[in-house]
């Protein structure tokens, strides 16, 4: 058979996490609208780096995040969703052969029959002279203040890496990220009021005694990366809501289940489950995991093979006004030639 294109390769990824009746469950309804709006977004010289984002609690819905690495091509999206990012992914694409380490995405909420606009993500690390040209191309130059800003202030180990916002909503937040480093997490440990400091110091108020011990309990037993957010408004201030990613440090699919079966990733969701942000659901994302290769005709007619691959990644656990929110849980997927 021949290579799948890119959009094959995402619909295949789409119909696996759904198999064996897990698409109601975990999706609701959002997946049909999911293989609709999405597929325009899939482009660029490979498939973009996929993320499927369900909730552990509640209604079930489906996001999708999409981000492009390295692009030689330029990026096209025939979509109302993407309507006015031209000049940003224009933009992106000539510095993305510059700086291999940035990325640029997309993140689709498809909660709802009429699916907004999409939101958009940018990582810099460390590069944050592309912060203000990145803003100029997207036509929300008065955004990147807020960021460099807070980026001035933030404690060694608290560094910021990425961002992501709603185009043409001044008045929300932009939700900004980074990584904890391994001293900041030993820290946490060792002393929940340590986390209390950090937040005095940035001006992030919303939060309590009771949030301080659950964060070091989670720093604890995480196997992998922390990712930390905030969320910045217009005028510069934190807004109440603090958000931990959970990494489960799993490079490998076939060792997913052993790892949420007697694993550190099994001691964090049944910590969540315990403090009541999440339901048994996790398990059946885990039952998503998947990993093939098959063989494929290349252009030339030569043979190669082609891969998919779809695993979790981490869990979310979100506070909002000092309140546990419902977790979320990230698949990462992805599909093309080995």
């Amino acid at each position: 058979m021949r290579a799948p294109s890119i959009t094959d390769g995402f619909e295949v990824l789409c119909l696996q996490a759904a198999d064996e009746g897990r698409g109601p469950v975990l999706f609701g309804d959002c997946l049909e609208r999911v293989r609709t709006v999405v597929p325009p977004f899939i482009t660029g010289d490979h498939c973009p780096e996929t993320y499927l984002e369900f909730p552990l609690m509640g209604d079930p819905f489906l996001d999708v995040t999409l981000l492009y690495g390295q692009q030689k091509e330029p990026l096209h999206i025939d979509s109302p969703l993407a309507a006015g990012t031209e000049e940003m992914l224009a933009w992106y694409q000539r510095e993305s052969l510059q700086h291999e380490s940035i990325t640029c995405g997309f993140e689709l909420d498809t909660k709802r029959p009429q699916v907004p606009a999409a939101a958009v993500h940018f990582q810099p690390r460390w590069h944050t002279e592309l912060v203000e040209p990145f803003f100029v191309a997207l036509g929300e130059p008065e955004r990147a203040q807020l960021y460099l800003d807070l980026a001035a202030r933030m404690p060694k180990g608290w560094e910021l890496s990425f961002f992501g916002l709603f185009r043409g909503r001044p008045s929300s937040p932009m939700r900004v990220c980074g990584y904890l480093d391994n001293d900041v997490r030993k820290a946490m440990v060792e002393d929940p009021r340590y986390l209390a400091g950090i937040f005095d110091e940035v001006g992030f108020a919303a939060y309590d005694g009771a949030l301080l011990e659950k964060a070091s309990h989670l720093a604890a037993v995480v196997p992998g990366q922390i990712d930390f957010q905030f969320d910045v408004y217009p005028d510069g201030h934190l807004g109440d809501t603090f958000a931990f990613d959970l990494r489960f440090g799993l490079r490998r699919a076939s060792v997913v289940r052993e790892e949420f079966a007697h694993g550190h990733s099994a001691r964090v969701m049944e910590m969540l489950e315990k403090w009541g942000i999440a339901d048994e659901r996790w398990k059946l994302g885990v039952d998503a995991t998947m990993t093939r290769a098959i063989p494929v005709e290349l252009e030339d007619g030569s043979l190669g093979r082609y891969a998919f691959s779809i695993m979790p990644m981490w869990v979310k656990a979100r506070w909002s006004a000092g309140v546990l929110r419902p977790s979320k849980l990230y698949l990462q997927g992805s599909a093309g030639l080995l």
